[in-house]
């Protein structure tokens, strides 16, 4: 009983300090914020952040997996081939509206890492889809590979194109509506 109240304890902990950390990337941006600051913002000391995370750069790569990881498992949820498009796009549009700026700056980092970048699992998850079902007219001209990359640019265009705008990110049910009526649009397409 002891040890499940303490690693309770800890994933609390844990919880805390990523979420205070997101708050202060997403408004200071990810290469204005220390240790200490996020330290502060959860409530712990200098000593329990380095017991979580060895970093700043490890505590980003954990919430980009972490956010990687979930828009994994809803894309999986039912089991269901047909919709796991439209369901990445919507978890994808769901955890972007809180954090716009710092998702698509770890989407950007996680991309452009020498290490492997967990957004490759997104884009062979959409690929493998787009190769097991519709898009024949597109497919006669682009690989499945290039059709998903194509979508996944054209969710984070939607996303540019907000920042441009300076609308806000407060619906994210406005962006999934409009990316799966441009994927729905694409799959739709005959000669």
């Amino acid at each position: 009983m002891e040890q499940s109240r303490r690693l309770r304890k800890k994933d609390n902990t844990h919880r805390a300090i990523m979420h205070s950390a997101k708050m202060l990337f997403e408004k200071n941006g990810l290469g204005n914020v220390t240790v200490e600051q996020i330290a502060e913002a959860a409530d712990v000391s200098r000593s329990t952040f380095f017991t979580h995370f060895s970093s700043v750069d490890d505590l980003l790569m954990q919430i980009a997996n972490e956010e990687i990881d979930d828009i994994l498992e809803s894309a999986t949820a039912d089991g269901s081939s047909e919709a796991e498009i439209n369901r990445v796009f919507h978890q994808l549009a769901k955890d972007t509206c809180p954090y716009p700026y710092l998702v698509t700056q770890l989407f950007v980092r996680s991309i452009l890492s020498p290490e492997r970048s967990s957004a490759v699992d997104v884009l062979s998850l959409i690929t493998n889809e787009i190769e097991a079902s519709g898009y024949k007219a597109l497919k006669k001209q682009f690989s499945s590979k290039d059709i998903s990359s194509l979508i996944f640019g054209a969710y984070f265009g939607l996303i540019f194109q907000k920042f441009i705008e300076k609308e806000s990110f407060d619906n994210p049910a406005e962006i999934d509506k409009k990316i799966n009526n441009f994927i729905d649009f694409l799959k739709d397409q005959e000669e």
